[in-house]
């Protein structure tokens, strides 16, 4: 009822491309990166009626030969050094049940000039739902319930983009 996995990795890659830090829409040469890591899942029932699933994820990645755009020893970029998640599901009985997570990354890098950082955040979501029929379920989500600002990602250090506000969707899930 419960599985975890772990992941250890070195990926080298060569003639890599990034978005000029300095020229938005332009794309240059960054050499050669290698992102060195470590993952590890786990997913399953706790109980008959409780259910998570959750991973952690560890990364190192660097620009490894210089190019005019980027020497090396920099950072690459939007590549947090630490990632975290975690999302429990309970069943209140057969028909109610309700959901609550949390997604939490460390601070990174904008762009391979390292100049400007995007910093970390923690944001937490919830659901309920309720079985309507065996095949029609009715959800409601709710991403970043408590209304946090925070910076999710971006392109170049001058075009960042800001994460949600407080999302809510409501669906209606049919099952053939």
């Amino acid at each position: 009822n419960l599985l975890m996995t772990a992941a250890l990795y070195r990926l080298d890659r060569e003639n890599t491309t990034s978005p000029d830090p300095t020229r938005p829409g332009q794309v240059v040469l960054t050499g050669a990166q290698r992102t060195e890591g470590f993952e590890a899942g786990l997913s399953g029932r706790i109980t008959e009626r409780w259910e998570i699933a959750g991973g952690y994820a560890w990364q190192d990645a660097e620009i490894t030969s210089t190019t005019s755009a980027a020497p090396a020893g920099r950072e690459v970029a939007l590549v947090p050094e630490h990632t975290f998640s975690l999302w429990n599901k309970y069943d209140l009985n057969d028909r109610f049940g309700v959901g609550l997570g949390v997604i939490h990354q460390t601070k990174m890098f904008t762009s391979i000039s390292n100049a400007v950082t995007l910093p970390g955040f923690t944001r937490a979501d919830a659901a309920a739902y309720v079985r309507l029929t065996d095949n029609l379920r009715a959800q409601v989500n709710i991403e970043n319930l408590f209304d946090r600002r925070y910076i999710s990602t971006a392109d170049a250090n001058n075009n960042i983009t800001p994460g949600a506000s407080r999302t809510v969707r409501v669906q209606v899930i049919a099952r053939f």
